[in-house]
């Protein structure tokens, strides 16, 4: 049996236009029980936490469990357990509640005042912050007693602009795992001004040509597709499915110059925990090593089917739903050439810069939206045009691969499968093959 306890407080500071669209602070909590009888699981959760109710939903999923058996197609087991009292909290030096909320509401104001005074095409923004204090409690039959605090502080510009009746969007954002001092190590007032000068830019750019260049991909961009692309196909819940990655274990599937990692204990990363939802120690689990697929992310009960330990990546978004397998913060690990150099070897391709939403599925198929394209001609960096789109399969993109940049960062992000989470996205820019199409 495992119970959790999770209370999130969050803050949400918006300004549209010039005008305040939202100051909103709120709280969240509750309480639920899950249970495995017989090899099948019961859920319950409830906001009142009284005793008597505590205890009635861990009868309530008792005896869903009992009931669900007849109907279950597999039967549930876990790996051996081991027991945890421990308690994490977020490194930080600034704690957001103990800021002024007024000068944050200000910051906000101001930095929406700089974006629509950029340029004269701006013709819309949105600048947001948000914290997020999310205070995890678990308790396990098993033994384990753990507390955690994660505290996420994050910031969103977007902005419009249009010239001659044709409109350009931008997107920019900041944040980490961390308290108020990710505001001065990564300045909103920097992402505002970088999504309004992409915006203003773009406005009067021409459509990319379509088909397939060498490019060079954005390391904000790179992240996004370790995450959607690849992460995905090495969830052990997909893989049951039949993913891409499903066969691949010891095998060949990407260039000897990528290595792909999703880590539980990244500093200051979106989607870091010391322990995830059942109870077990996170952890930096390398799915791709130099092109060699090597593992899958794994829950308790995964970890027990493939016989190997279990990974520490089962999450759920809060108490009212149960942990399921999700990605933590997923990268491609760092190379060592400039972005200069990643543009040498290209006669005639893009720079693809500026991660948009996309989608992707567990064969590695995959579209997503960047921002801009910069044409490169004999390995120099020239014109800008609008966004593409782009496509293909991430694993030949990766088997292309034939040199790594040494820009590495970590974005913040959000994943939807079955339930939102928090996760981080990940990487270098580096240099491949890729079917462009004009956004």
């Amino acid at each position: 049996m495992e119970l959790r306890h999770h209370r999130r407080e969050m803050l949400t500071i918006s300004v549209k236009d010039g005008k305040m669209d939202a100051v909103n602070h709120g709280v969240t909590e509750g309480a639920c029980a899950r249970v495995l009888i017989d090899g099948s699981w019961g859920f319950a959760s409830t906001t009142n936490l009284e005793k008597d109710a505590v205890m009635e939903i861990i009868e309530d999923a008792a005896s869903l469990a009992k009931a669900s058996k007849p109907m279950k197609k597999r039967i549930a087991e876990l790996t051996q357990p081991q027991a945890f009292e421990d308690t994490y909290e977020t490194p930080m030096r600034r704690d957001p509640w103990k800021s002024d909320k007024e000068e944050l509401v200000k910051l906000v104001i101001d930095v929406d005042k700089e974006v629509r005074s950029f340029s004269p095409k701006i013709v819309s923004d949105n600048v947001s912050l948000r914290i997020i204090d999310d205070k995890l409690n678990f308790t396990s039959s098993e033994g384990s007693r753990i507390s955690q605090r994660i505290i996420r502080c994050y910031g969103v510009v977007t902005v419009v602009a249009r010239e001659n009746g044709k409109l350009a969007s931008a997107y920019e954002s900041i944040g980490a795992q961390s308290g108020l001092e990710i505001l001065e190590e990564t300045p909103l007032e920097n992402a505002g001004r970088t999504a309004a000068e992409r915006a203003d830019k773009l406005a009067s750019a021409r459509v990319a040509p379509g088909g397939e260049f060498p490019v060079i991909i954005e390391n904000r961009i790179v992240g996004l597709l370790a995450h959607e692309a690849i992460g995905h196909c090495a969830e052990a819940d997909l893989v049951y499915g039949g993913s891409f990655l499903a066969d691949k274990i010891g095998k060949k599937v990407a260039s000897e110059k990528v290595t792909l990692i999703d880590d539980g204990t990244f500093p200051h990363g979106f989607g870091t925990v010391k322990y995830d939802d059942e109870g077990v120690p996170t952890e930096k689990t390398v799915i791709i090593e130099k092109g060699i697929c090597r593992s899958f992310l794994h829950s308790r009960e995964t970890a027990k089917h493939f016989n190997v330990k279990p990974t520490g990546n089962a999450r759920a978004w809060t108490f009212e739903y149960d942990p399921i397998i999700r990605m933590r913060n997923t990268y491609i690990a760092s190379g060592d050439y400039s972005l200069e150099e990643l543009a040498e070897a290209i006669k005639d391709g893009f720079f693809l810069k500026g991660g948009l939403g996309g989608q992707a599925d567990f064969t590695g198929e995959f579209m997503f939206g960047t921002q801009e394209a910069i044409r490169i001609r004999n390995g120099e960096f020239a014109e800008s045009y609008r966004g593409v789109t782009i496509s293909g399969n991430a694993f030949e993109v990766l088997e292309n691969v034939d040199a790594v940049g040494k820009d590495f960062i970590m974005r913040i992000g959000m994943c939807g499968k079955e339930q939102v989470n928090y996760v981080g996205m990940g990487g270098p820019s580096l240099r491949t093959k890729l079917l462009l199409g004009g956004a």
